[in-house]
């Protein structure tokens, strides 16, 4: 009962505050036109720099329009953001990625974000634009893919590598890995770093390393429709296998080092305590930003392939193009999109590159400068294009948050103990996933 009534009045305060807040930002003041942008990357130093010359450099080319940025941490922000739209206070403008549009825009039965067909149907943004083709729901496009996107590759820490006799370009598979990570780690310094916690990076460093590239869908097969109960794969024998080789990796070799949040492992990876780290190119720009000298000892190779039962399987790690959407309450919606339009410019997308993300704008980055002055990012490209296979990424459906919270608690039960039998949770994990699509 004390619970109920502690979440309760957290509940309500949250919402009293996102009210007061969101209020306060959709009124106009003498004249100007006030638009609230909310963004979850805005805690991190690289993003905010970013972001903060994009708003000023359109807020002073636009004196009439007055942009405002706010954004809590990764966690926070989801949650904050569920309560603002239920609340009808939601921000003007929203960062978002592709895999949360669904989620978000079924909270309300009429759909929360406006339809911007008539502004992308038949236009370059269709083609030219990373991740623009994911941003529909029901085959409207109701997002705009305007800001960066990366996918994942292994970066690690050259003096390390070299003080253990590893070399880099060897490591070709998961095996390969598992090895490396053993022979890297001594008492001061182990392979690789891992969350077990709630973090949702339980479940997705996981699935991009080996499990989706193994089971091709953790959630369905292939994460695509129908999106029926006796489809669910969490169990698939490809799935288990590939949480009990993760299992031992962490529990049995010791070569992880087990952390709760990201930006634990990337701190200790800094400060040479870990010689791998899976990430992404905005990496490359918060190393800089911690210390340029840092990138001269730091390498990067493609995720390694993954061989179960005789065959080789190559990686398919997920793609983030952070995208927006515009709130159907925005009480100015063509000064929100002339900004969003905006930032898929040339001028904008300069800008965007320095956060250390790859732009969305592919006529952008294939030009000769950007190649010549953003090397290590553009190694990216050379993933796509010959290690990496298609992208699988989680399925568009309303349920999925359920399905990934029930996701998180599972992976977190495997990888905390060595005793926990990986079958018979993921099991388990089927039939409450079944329940929320029977719902």
């Amino acid at each position: 009962m004390k619970k109920t009534l502690v979440g309760t009045l957290i509940i309500v305060l949250l919402s009293v505050s996102t009210m007061l807040f969101a209020s306060g930002n959709q009124d106009d003041d003498g004249g100007k036109i006030k638009l609230s942008f909310a963004t979850s990357i805005y805690v991190e130093a690289p993003h905010k720099a970013v972001i903060d010359k994009l708003i000023s450099t359109y807020n002073a080319q636009n004196p009439n329009v007055e942009i405002e940025v706010y954004g809590a941490g990764w966690s926070s922000f989801w949650d904050n953001m569920t309560t603002e739209i239920l609340s009808n206070n939601e921000a003007d403008i929203i960062q978002m990625y592709t895999s949360n549009i669904a989620q978000y825009h079924a909270l309300r039965p009429e759909g929360t974000f406006l339809n911007l067909n008539d502004k992308i149907v038949g236009t370059s943004y269709e083609k030219d634009l990373v991740g623009q083709d994911e941003c529909k729901y029901d085959g409207d496009y109701v997002a705009f893919s305007n800001y960066a996107w990366g996918t994942t590759g292994l970066f690690y820490r050259k003096s390390i590598l070299e003080r253990a006799g590893v070399d880099p370009s060897s490591i070709k598979s998961m095996e390969d890995f598992r090895n490396a990570s053993l022979k890297l780690t001594n008492d001061n310094v182990s392979g690789f770093g891992v969350l077990v916690s709630s973090h949702s990076f339980v479940v997705s460093e996981w699935a991009r390393f080996i499990a989706r590239v193994i089971s091709g869908g953790l959630y369905f097969p292939g994460e695509k429709g129908p999106f029926t109960p006796d489809r669910i794969n969490v169990a698939d024998p490809a799935n288990i296998w590939a949480a009990e080789w993760w299992q031992n990796m962490i529990l049995q070799d010791k070569s992880a080092r087990v952390l709760k949040d990201k930006k634990d492992v990337r701190e200790l990876f800094w400060n040479g305590k870990i010689a791998f780290n899976l990430d992404g190119p905005w990496f490359i720009g918060m190393t800089e930003s911690r210390d340029p000298a840092l990138l001269e000892d730091v390498g990067l190779i493609p995720q390694p392939a993954v061989e179960y039962e005789g065959k080789t399987y190559r990686p398919n790690p997920s793609q983030y193009p952070l995208i927006t959407v515009i709130s159907k309450n925005c009480k100015h919606q063509e000064e929100a999109w002339d900004f969003l339009k905006w930032m898929a410019s040339k001028e904008a997308q300069e800008i965007i590159a320095e956060c250390g993300m790859i732009p969305n704008s592919k006529s952008y980055v294939t030009e000769s400068n950007y190649k010549a002055t953003h090397k290590l990012a553009y190694q990216f490209y050379d993933f796509i294009a010959n290690y990496y296979d298609p992208l699988i990424s989680d399925p568009s459906i309303p349920q999925i948050g359920e399905l990934q919270q029930i996701m998180i608690e599972a992976t977190q039960r495997i990888f905390s103990s060595a005793d926990a039998d990986a079958a018979a949770i993921l099991e388990d994990a089927k039939k409450e996933m079944q329940v929320v699509m029977e719902r």
